[in-house]
């Protein structure tokens, strides 16, 4: 195991500029019915000051996918590859020093707070704890830092629902909580696994400029994770779509929105339509039974023999035999 990766040197030169690479990433994991991958060969890479969506699918992988960086899965989970944070592979560091990377470089907004908020402490203490832990603020600096948050990510009354608990506010309000924890700690790689779930439009669109606001006040490099194109127009410059486990179109976000190589992409992107929504035809396979060759093959409408055969290698942009 490495020592403390805060205080390590990157192990190559340009990953001085990377807030988040991933290379070769595989995730499995052991189950009764076999084996599931839920990630495979996955390469992506956040530079400094940069933001990437990751779209796709439900199931097809992105929520495991946050998880793995921040080092959050099972025990039981098979991971092979590098994760690098600002240069150092979070997968071979120690324990510890995992938490220091999680409190003082990562946050995660995950997409389901009732799990993820603690039932018997107030709201207001669980996001000024964040601050306190953190930023080693005292007692009163971080509540103070907690109201802010609160109103800032659109929570009315923030006094009075500072001594709430989760069961007494809405879905919609614990994900504003969840979004406050995880600004609470100003973060370099801001991690938003679906952060506008369960939000009326307006307050999608407050929370949108906050993000926007974090970023430019922290310098912070953001992954989201959405199904939800506008938002992520509104906040990324650069989109990886997913699809089984696997990245099979990578790029600029408004040139893949606008002209999409990946049949699959074109196929997601046309569910969105506004004109005239199609959704793709059949079914995402099951992770644990992934069909062979190109893993979209089964539902593409333009799949040739070789596409059930062979895996497509990687080629301008696209994962794809065409």
């Amino acid at each position: 195991m490495k020592q403390c990766p805060i205080k390590e040197m990157p192990e190559r030169e340009d990953e001085v500029r990377s807030a988040l690479d991933i290379s070769a990433l595989n995730v499995v994991f052991p189950t009764k019915v076999g084996d599931v991958h839920v990630a495979r060969d996955v390469y992506l890479r956040v530079g400094e000051n940069e933001s990437l969506c990751l779209a796709g699918e439900s199931g097809c992988g992105k929520s495991v996918l946050a998880l793995a960086i921040t080092r959050l899965l099972p025990k039981k989970a098979n991971i092979q590859g590098k994760i690098r944070v600002h240069g150092v592979d979070i997968l071979e560091a120690r324990e510890e020093c995992v938490r220091r990377i999680r409190c003082r470089q990562i946050s995660l907004i995950q997409e389901q707070p009732s799990l993820c908020l603690n039932p018997v402490m107030n709201i207001g203490s669980q996001v000024a704890e964040a601050a306190r832990v953190s930023l080693g603020y005292s007692s009163a600096q971080a509540k103070r830092a907690a109201l802010d948050l609160l109103r800032r990510t659109g929570i009315p009354e923030p006094k009075h629902r500072y001594r709430l608990y989760p069961h007494q506010l809405s879905g919609g309000m614990n994900q504003r909580v969840m979004i406050a924890m995880a600004l609470a700690a100003r973060p370099r790689l801001l991690i938003a696994d679906e952060p506008t779930t369960a939000l009326d439009p307006y307050i999608q669109v407050q929370l949108i400029e906050l993000l926007q606001g974090v970023k430019r006040e922290l310098g912070a490099s953001l992954l989201l994770i959405t199904h939800d194109l506008d938002v992520a127009l509104e906040l990324c410059t650069d989109v990886a779509i997913m699809y089984a486990g696997q990245v099979m179109e990578r790029g600029k976000l408004e040139r893949v929105v606008e002209n999409p190589r990946h049949p699959y992409t074109q196929g997601l992107l046309r569910c969105f339509s506004e004109e005239k929504p199609r959704a793709i035809p059949g079914v995402s396979p099951p992770l644990s039974d992934i069909p062979s060759g190109c893993g979209f093959h089964p539902r593409c409408p333009l799949a040739r023999p070789e596409c059930a055969t062979m895996s497509p290698i990687w080629r301008n942009g696209c994962r794809c035999h065409l």
